[in-house]
């Protein structure tokens, strides 16, 4: 016996790795999609913090979304939105503090880029190597399945989560994610919370969650489709 033939969960590592990486890419690429995307960001907007909630005129909306978007994304440089009210004074609609949380925001979106190239350069390689190698793309397409188990574990969980404690996952994510409580905005002052309340995030959320399973639902589809036709060469 071989000694490889005993390590069969080690073979399958490329795989399970390679999966893992188009997943990740997949996530980030959705994310950041959706933050650079001004029409559909005022379109939750409307349907989540409506005029009469918020003080912000309706016509405005299509410009703060664009604005977000545009500062998400490095296509604004400072993050505030001005209009004209009904009197004709300019209205100046974010607080200093709201553009620091902004700031941190698009450093989030910064390093998910970065995250987003890295995670398809590593997926890229892994998959070249896996198909292209006789002796390792059996265990390679096996390893991929792996990746997608580990995947439904972990979405599943955190899946979970949000349906028994949405706001426990809200405040536990924002902790992880920035380093001060910038992100404590006081509804009753600060327009940007009462812009993006929880239902705001929660629809994002759900609609990126269905965006991005298109690519663990591809992977699972190819590696059922291509993994028989390797059976009698992997020897078993």
């Amino acid at each position: 016996m071989r000694p490889a033939s005993s390590r069969p969960f080690l073979r399958r590592l490329p795989g399970a790795a390679a999966a893992l990486c188009w997943i990740l890419s997949g996530v980030t690429a959705v994310i950041l999609i959706m933050a650079g995307s001004g029409s559909l960001l005022s379109r939750e907007m409307r349907a989540w913090a409506p005029p009469e909630t918020t003080g912000l005129p309706a016509s405005e909306y299509d410009g703060v979304g664009a604005l977000v978007a545009d500062y998400l994304t490095d296509r604004a440089e400072r993050f505030q939105y001005t209009y004209r009210g009904s009197s004709g004074a300019e209205i100046r609609c974010f607080q200093p503090h709201e553009e620091a949380h902004m700031a941190d925001v698009r450093g989030l979106i910064r390093l998910d880029r970065t995250v987003l190239w890295i995670s398809l350069a590593a997926a890229a390689a892994l998959t070249v190597y896996g198909l292209l190698s006789r002796r390792a793309a059996p265990e390679f397409r096996r390893g991929v399945r792996t990746g997608l188990l580990i995947f439904a574990v972990l979405a599943g969980a955190a899946a979970l989560w949000a349906l028994v404690n949405f706001d426990g996952l809200f405040i536990t994510f924002h902790r992880l994610a920035f380093t001060n409580d910038g992100w404590l905005l006081n509804p009753r002052t600060d327009l940007l919370i009462r812009l993006m309340p929880e239902s705001f995030f929660i629809s994002l959320g759900r609609k990126g969650a269905l965006a991005a399973l298109a690519v663990p639902c591809a992977l699972g589809i190819l590696s059922f489709r291509i993994l028989p036709s390797n059976r009698r060469g992997s020897g078993q």
